[in-house]
């Protein structure tokens, strides 16, 4: 086998026009499901080890852990996809190979035609699947029956479990919920694992490279032969067909292989598959459901080479209507609507409000002091027990409040105040006051005394304070009327002394001397 060259999606265009002259061309249409990579007839004898059911124990896998956390909280580098022409003994064959960042984010297991596609035993082509979930890239998944559409394997998607395998031995491919990566063959016990469940799980036949080795001899001896329907199960493997894969990478990339092929004629076997995954440092991979089978969609558009004829007019080519889809699409969160408390960035969430915190804005926070544990931490803050108040409950109830927050006035007598938690009034953690039924009828008296005399001594104040603005209301107005006094129309004569308060120089003389006030 050469070493692949990589061309760009023009060359693979223009490498398969002369291709579609002799195959036909690309149609739309149910297709005829003829090129079967299934030659098992299902009425063969099976040795008992082929089928075996394995219930509990620990079963043969490779587990890839996720990286740091650090490196996970990155922004990931999209998609990359490279189409290539691939030259295996003097035959050329063309493809697509897509290496995808962060999986977790960004790679889900999809039923056919959407949500409930297994149960219903619905098939629909990668093209429609991979629209209505907005699908960057997809290729088709695990085995199916054709007669039935029953999805076959265990198949979990988006964290449901959809279909189960019931310990059935066939290689597995999925990601854990801490994005740990798992290769290999599962016991149903393995497959329902609580503690770290399979965020997205599918089912193959042949494990082609474990550990970055080929490990499909292995895998012959090992798997259950009823997933696929090809004849023997050498023949499956050696034969050449259109194939899709999926593993990963040394770098922890989940890595989707897909190949165009027509079964018996053009095409891969499963060991130049596994070769040509080992060349671009593949470490575990195993191989999906191929054939007519085989698809591959960019963008939602299809960009692969169907092998199967068109019902209406064999001249064309129609893509086959298939189960499980693996799909690409733009990083999301877990859960993707942030547990209702965030906004999904970049597969992030970023938490709305003051007090979500975590990774799935899951997790209410009041600050260090989580609301002095005299309250409970709540979207809007702390919400104080009885008896506590403030921002982290930690100042206890003003003297005459209590309750919740201390939202409620004390209803004691007296003015005493009551107990800050339940508003008693006769269990005051303050001080001691009289219960209402202690209360002597002298102290009412003297209650209603005091308050007689502070009655009568307002009106006291009130009549002292009439009193004595009428009278300097009086002494205003007649001052003002003797300084306004007049005599027939002239000014009246004031003498001296009624102004100054001093005799005259004249009035001072002896009596009997007498002056002329005339005199020249």
């Amino acid at each position: 086998m050469a070493a692949p060259t990589n061309g760009r999606l023009g060359f693979l265009l223009v490498l398969l026009v002369p291709v579609g002259a002799a195959w036909g061309s690309v149609g739309s249409g149910a297709s005829r499901d003829d090129d079967l990579l299934a030659p098992y007839p299902r009425a063969r004898a099976r040795p008992p080890r082929d089928c075996a059911r394995v219930r509990a124990g620990r079963r043969e896998h490779e587990s890839w852990a996720p990286p740091p956390a650090a490196a996970a909280a990155a922004p990931a580098a999209p998609a990359a996809v490279r189409a290539f022409v691939a030259h295996f003994g003097g035959r050329a064959v063309s493809g697509h190979l897509t290496r995808v960042p962060a999986p977790l984010l960004r790679v889900s297991v999809l039923e056919p035609g959407g949500p409930g596609g297994c149960a219903r035993r619905r098939r629909a082509t990668v093209e429609d699947t991979a629209r209505a979930a907005g699908c960057r890239v997809a290729q088709n998944g695990g085995f199916f029956r054709l007669a039935s559409g029953e999805c076959l394997g265990d198949v979990v998607s988006d964290g449901r479990r959809v279909s189960s395998a019931g310990g059935l031995q066939n290689a597995h491919f999925g990601i854990r919920r801490d994005g740990t990566l798992v290769t290999g063959y599962l016991s149903e016990e393995e497959a329902l694992d609580a503690d770290n469940p399979f965020k997205q799980l599918l089912s193959g036949v042949v494990w082609l490279i474990r550990n970055g080795s080929v490990y499909i001899n292995e895998s012959q001896a090992t798997e259950c032969d009823e997933t696929q329907e090809t004849g023997s199960f050498s023949k499956f493997v050696d034969v050449m067909s259109a194939r899709t894969a999926i593993g990963h990478d040394r770098q922890g990339q989940l890595v989707l292989f897909h190949v165009d092929g027509q079964t018996e004629q053009r095409g891969l076997s499963l060991w130049e598959v596994a070769e040509f995954l080992l060349q671009q440092d593949v470490v575990n991979a195993i191989n999906l459901d191929g054939g007519g089978s085989a698809t591959f969609v960019l963008n939602g558009t299809l960009a692969s080479y169907p092998s199967d004829h068109c019902s209406q007019d064999s001249r064309w080519r129609c893509p086959r209507q298939v189960s499980t889809v693996v799909c690409v699409h733009e990083p999301s969160c877990q859960p993707p609507d942030c547990s209702g408390h965030g906004t999904c960035v970049d597969g992030h969430c970023q938490c709305t409000g003051k007090f979500w915190r975590g990774t799935a804005c899951s997790e209410l926070d009041c600050g260090p002091s989580n609301c002095s544990q005299h309250g409970l931490c709540t979207d809007t803050g702390c919400r104080c027990d009885p008896g506590w108040t403030g921002p982290s409950c930690n100042e206890e109830c003003p003297l005459g409040w209590y309750g919740p927050g201390c939202q409620r006035p004390c209803q004691c007598e007296h003015q005493c105040p009551c107990d800050p938690q339940t508003g008693n009034c006769s269990s005051s953690q303050v001080k001691q006051c009289l219960r209402p039924s202690e209360a002597t009828p002298r102290a009412a008296e003297l209650s209603f005394f005091s308050r007689t005399t502070w009655l009568a001594l307002t009106l006291g104040l009130v009549f002292l304070l009439l009193v004595s603005v009428s009278a300097n209301v009086s002494l205003l107005l007649g001052s003002r009327a003797k300084r306004t006094r007049h005599v027939d129309g002239d000014y009246a004569y004031h003498p001296l002394q009624e102004v100054g308060g001093e005799p005259l120089a004249a009035e001072k003389e002896q009596p009997g001397d007498s002056h002329d006030s005339f005199k020249d």
